[in-house]
């Protein structure tokens, strides 16, 4: 018998967590019949899945980037009606995944007071401190999260909890919460090419909090020391703004040796041909991309901000690391590369070696053993 699983996906744009979940679905048995509902087409017309489907999500633009008050709430009981209509059509599901963290995802557990359904949640960053993020969490069926959101999760249940006693389906040591550490597969990722030029990479949405604008002042104030034969070519690979939580790109000057790539359908080929991946965002919950990056055999520059990667790396063994949203420092991290070749190479190897145990079926192995139960 074929499972019916339904993918919830309310987020109108493209992002890691979509990435995350792509290549969970890549990894399901094909007896499992994969549904996704969504707001953003795009996102799912590159899988090459038989068993994969795509339908509509009732979203309405002026709702969709509305996150607190009553158009909050509104927004919700829109997408439910949109997953009543939708469950009525395509018939029942065994499961439903909200893969974009319980706040986002609420339409869900409205879902789960009109009808009994388990409901597979992921979290893969800090969520808010409040009793919808609550409501939901003790409603869930299973809860996997990644390490870094364990503080969040812990607050966003003492708040449900003010109002609601204790039990053992709000306790964070019970067994439906469990972490998961993000994973790729290496044999999609192309490794860097030879080049006598260095050049530097910098991969991630537009949302403020990945500070594109601190890549870019050390970019100009790396090649304002150089000769011009010497500059430094630089690769800006961007997912488009949609919303004012992004940075609007008229506020930059063009800066010569910088080429931007408007969410690039090559950014494999784009990153083998760079040198160094360079991180700017803040306490990033975990980043693909710069796993990615160092599956390539690129050399791998990070803030030292206590953040996912910030903990498992070491400076000058597998990465470099500069003080966070500090441009004197992370251009003075990039000189260090720069100076000296071999040991960029030594870096790189490092890096490429260190992702290695991050493989899809070991770190996804209990979120895939979960879905088909």
């Amino acid at each position: 018998m074929i499972k019916r699983v339904l993918i919830y996906d309310p987020v109108p744009y493209k992002g890691g967590s979509k990435q995350v979940m792509k290549n969970i679905i890549a990894e399901l048995p094909s007896n499992i019949e994969v549904w996704v509902i969504s707001n953003d087409k795009g996102s799912w017309a590159d899988i090459s899945n038989n068993n994969l489907h795509y339908v509509p999500l009732l979203s309405p633009r002026w709702l969709q980037s509305k996150t607190t008050g009553i158009l909050y709430f509104i927004k919700h009981f829109v997408y439910l009606l949109s997953l009543i209509a939708n469950m009525i059509i395509l018939k029942r599901f065994t499961k439903i995944i909200g893969f974009s963290g319980p706040n986002v995802d609420f339409s869900l557990y409205l879902l789960t007071e009109l009808i009994n359904i388990d409901i597979i949640q992921l979290i893969q960053g800090n969520i808010a401190k409040s009793k919808v993020s609550g409501f939901a969490l003790t409603r869930a069926k299973q809860v996997f999260y990644l390490p870094s959101t364990h503080a969040s999760i812990l607050y966003a249940l003492k708040s449900y909890r003010k109002n609601s006693p204790p039990n053992s389906s709000n306790n964070i040591a019970n067994k439906k919460f469990k972490p998961f550490v993000n994973g790729i597969d290496c044999s999609t990722i192309k490794a860097k090419t030879k080049n006598s030029k260095i050049g530097f990479i910098w991969a991630a949405s537009l949302l403020k909090w990945k500070r594109v604008e601190l890549f870019i002042a050390a970019m100009t104030k790396l090649n304002s020391h150089s000769k011009e034969r010497d500059k430094y070519f630089a690769s800006v690979c961007y997912i488009e703004p949609t919303t004012d939580a992004y940075i609007d790109l008229n506020s930059f000057n063009k800066v010569n040796n910088i080429h931007w790539y408007s969410d690039p359908k090559n950014l494999n080929d784009i990153r083998a041909e760079s040198s160094v991946f360079i991180s700017t965002s803040e306490n990033e919950p975990f980043g693909l991309s710069i796993l990615e990056a160092m599956a390539a055999g690129l050399a791998i520059v990070i803030p030292a901000d206590n953040a996912y990667w910030d903990q498992q790396l070491t400076d000058g063994v597998n990465c470099i690391k500069y003080a966070p949203n500090n441009t004197k420092s992370l251009t003075k991290a990039l000189t260090r590369l720069i100076e000296d070749p071999t040991f960029l190479l030594q870096i790189s190897q490092q890096a490429k070696y260190s992702s290695q145990k991050y493989c899809n079926l070991r770190c996804y192995s209990q979120i895939l053993k979960c879905i088909p139960n």
